[in-house]
């Protein structure tokens, strides 16, 4: 057995969030990328069963590293990344199912000015389960982090997120923000979130917000009363909230695949 996705500071035991135990993986994929100084690259790795990914962004660089999972039993992904002066990440991950997928992406905002964005995207439903772990690290003055997730949970999938936005002394002016979005389908569904902001320098700005729970009864009764069905709503704002993290990710043929296939491999 293996601990994964141990947050960078514990949280109260009741939570059961302080990392999960699984079955080592069989095999794990190394993969090693870089970029350049100055360089700008748009990565889109196809999805593996496990991979440990090891990300370098020189000075004035930027990475964008784009993945979607669609379903099969999951698997451990292991990204870190370091970042120099005024580099910047960006991670766009698109989860559409799995037996059991399990997350980690660690940045360490090491230069001055250096930055990183995380797009997050699930959408679950049956016994599936998600587990994610996210954490910033700013080491460097002026760093800035934002960490956005959003889904859909449905029948008895669970999700945890551990979002760890860590501002370490000496990281003068750096600001560090987590938003989640998460929309619960069924009453069976479990949906577990654990941000955490460690601060160790005055001169800095830690934020979260989150908004979960079901659809305003109000609305749904309001598109009832006009032809679309209870499910057909659900529906419809399931698709819209993981449209809003497609329509973002930087690589067009990606959005295309997804909005073609949609997320159960039907025409959106």
């Amino acid at each position: 057995m293996i601990t994964v996705n141990k947050p960078l500071a514990n949280t109260f035991g009741w939570l059961h969030g302080n990392g999960t135990q699984i079955e080592a993986p069989a095999s794990t994929e190394e993969i090693t990328l870089t970029a350049a100084a100055g360089e700008e690259r748009i990565v889109a790795l196809p999805d593996s069963p496990s991979a440990r990914i090891t990300v370098s962004v020189a000075e004035n660089a930027v990475l964008r590293l784009i993945q979607v999972r669609r379903g099969g039993d999951g698997g451990v992904c292991d990204i870190h990344v370091d970042c120099a002066e005024n580099a910047h990440f960006e991670w766009y991950r698109v989860v559409l199912g799995g037996a059991a997928s399990y997350d980690n992406c660690s940045v360490t905002l090491r230069g001055d000015g250096s930055s990183f964005l995380t797009e997050l995207g699930f959408r679950l439903g049956g016994d599936e389960r998600y587990d994610v772990n996210c954490e910033a690290i700013h080491l460097g003055k002026k760093t800035r982090s934002d960490i956005h997730a959003a889904g859909v949970l449905r029948d008895r999938a669970f999700k945890i997120l551990r979002g760890t936005i860590d501002l370490r002394r000496g990281c003068a002016g750096s600001v560090g923000s987590e938003m989640e979005d998460v929309l619960l389908m069924d009453e069976t569904v479990r949906n577990q979130s654990i941000p955490v902001i460690l601060c160790g320098e005055e001169d800095v700005e830690g934020n979260h917000g989150a908004t979960i729970g079901r659809l305003d009864e109000e609305l749904v009764y309001y598109l009832a009363s006009r032809g679309v069905s209870r499910e057909q709503v659900y529906e419809i704002m399931a698709q819209a909230k993981l449209n809003a993290v497609i329509s973002r990710i930087p690589d067009e043929e990606t959005r295309l695949l997804l909005t073609e296939n949609g997320a159960e491999g039907e025409t959106i």
